[in-house]
């Protein structure tokens, strides 16, 4: 009883991600042919769609688990990984696109300063499903990186809704850093529930993950950070 309430609860923090993700680029993406939004580009459209893929699977693993079919989970795995590197590749790709797009940044920042919060979201993506794949003979540790690794990319969604309240916009750190802590204490929550103690992957990795939002608006407005804007700038 114990693994099928464990199981239970990662896939409904699946979900919760997974749906969260949807209704944010529902205007912007999903549904964008009824909406009055402007035209994406190709790459855009790649991206979006990689990320799409990559999420479907995140949910379909986090399925396949609860139904304990490890032996599919595990196989399906293999696609998840070169799933994964065209998340990396096509995020940073866009990122290195974005840093010469005239639109108005958040927190005033420029566009060149900008390309620092996708970069480490990216970043921290990638570490976390590398070490996930590295620990996949390690359940209690696998789920947890690839939990914090969704939670990690969950910049790009936020942003999308603040485009719906003007009012919230203002506190973009404020809400970005919110929304990250509220998915941090749900896996914390859940993790209390079933053990009555926190895996230090949630405890440690999580709290990073917090942190890394207002050290990123910070260290964005260094001029070692911006020089590396810069040079990303040049590469168009």
């Amino acid at each position: 009883m114990a693994a099928v309430v464990r199981n239970r609860s990662y896939l409904v923090l699946a979900l919760a991600l997974a749906g969260f993700i949807v209704v944010a680029f529902a205007r912007t993406y999903y549904l964008r042919y009824w909406f009055d939004v402007p035209p994406i580009t190709k790459l855009m459209h790649l991206h979006s769609l990689v990320f799409t893929v990559w999420v479907a699977l995140f949910v379909t693993q986090a399925t396949l688990i609860s139904k304990r079919a490890y032996q599919t989970h595990m196989r399906l795995g293999v696609a998840g990984v070169a799933v994964a590197v065209l998340v990396v590749v096509f995020g940073l790709w866009a990122t290195v696109v974005s840093a010469v797009t005239t639109r108005p940044r958040p927190m005033g920042m420029t566009a060149e300063q900008f390309t620092l919060l996708p970069t480490v979201a990216i970043g921290m993506f990638a570490v976390r499903v590398a070490a996930a794949v590295s620990y996949r003979e390690q359940s209690n540790i696998h789920r947890r990186l690839m939990m914090l690794a969704m939670i990690a990319v969950l910049g790009a969604p936020v942003a999308r809704i603040l485009l719906l309240m003007p009012d919230l916009r203002v506190h973009f750190l404020a809400v970005q850093t919110s929304i990250a802590a509220a998915f941090v204490i749900g896996c914390l929550v859940a993790d209390w529930v079933r053990h009555r103690t926190v895996h230090p992957i949630y405890a440690f990795g999580g709290t990073l993950l917090v942190l890394s939002w207002p050290l990123r608006a910070w260290f964005a407005r260094t001029p070692a950070w911006e020089s590396v804007g810069h040079w990303m700038a040049s590469l168009n």
